[in-house]
């Protein structure tokens, strides 16, 4: 490969980089929710079961605090956030846990960091390139030469960054079902976002927004959410 494409590939990765920005979350999901009950479900094709989704009634959801979530300003911000958002499912939020046919557990969370070192390559001038001018002069021709840099990797450098993990769990269990001591759980959703900056606050609502892209998903699967921004990365 030589310099000059070498040199246009690193122009390209920078204006990449000067694209607007997005935040990006790596989504994994599993569920079993019935179906018919949320807005995003696939119809029913036909017969019984198109009845069925068509009287099936919506599903009210209530929160299930921990004691330090109870009294949390930020928890019941990012609390009210979700909730919307699976209101704009089709669900009914339901204050009362007792009256409510889903309970929701949502939590969140940031690691210490990790460092992480990598080599970046440094560019410079690796020689010249030459061409020739014609010039008559005196009667005779002269060939003047121009020359050009050529830029190119010249070595390497170390750099040390510290990434940090920053995540968001949102739990369905059916209430009744849980109750009687049997297993609950309708839907377990994880979104994770990696990056250098340490402040989560920022970055919750992010991360429940990509879990509904969309809702409730693949189950099984994990994917990559990208959400453009029009401010930087949070």
């Amino acid at each position: 490969m030589s310099a000059r494409t070498l040199l246009t590939i690193f122009v390209l990765a920078v204006l990449a980089g000067c694209a607007s920005p997005s935040f990006v979350a790596t989504v994994s999901v599993r569920h079993q929710l019935p179906a018919g009950v949320l807005k995003a479900s696939a119809p029913a094709v036909s017969g019984a079961e198109a009845v069925a989704a068509a009287m099936a009634r919506p599903k009210a959801f209530a929160f299930e605090r921990s004691a330090s979530q109870a009294q949390s300003l930020a928890y019941q911000q990012y609390e009210t956030e979700l909730a919307q958002h699976l209101v704009e499912q089709g669900l009914i939020w339901q204050r009362d846990p007792k009256a409510a046919d889903w309970l929701v557990r949502f939590d969140y969370q940031i690691d210490d960091g990790k460092n992480k070192s990598y080599q970046q390559p440094i560019w410079g001038t690796i020689g010249y390139s030459v061409s020739y001018r014609r010039v008559i002069s005196g009667g005779s021709v002269v060939f003047i030469p121009r020359y050009y840099p050529e830029t190119g990797i010249v070595g390497t450098q170390t750099v040390n960054e510290t990434i940090y993990t920053r995540e968001v769990f949102v739990d369905i269990l059916d209430r009744k079902t849980l109750d009687k001591g049997e297993f609950a759980k309708l839907y377990e959703g994880r979104a994770r976002n990696r990056s250098q900056n340490d402040e989560l606050d920022a970055a919750v609502p992010w991360l429940i927004r990509s879990l509904f892209k969309p809702f409730p998903g693949p189950s099984g699967v994990s994917r990559e959410v990208r959400m453009p921004m029009t401010t930087p990365t949070p």
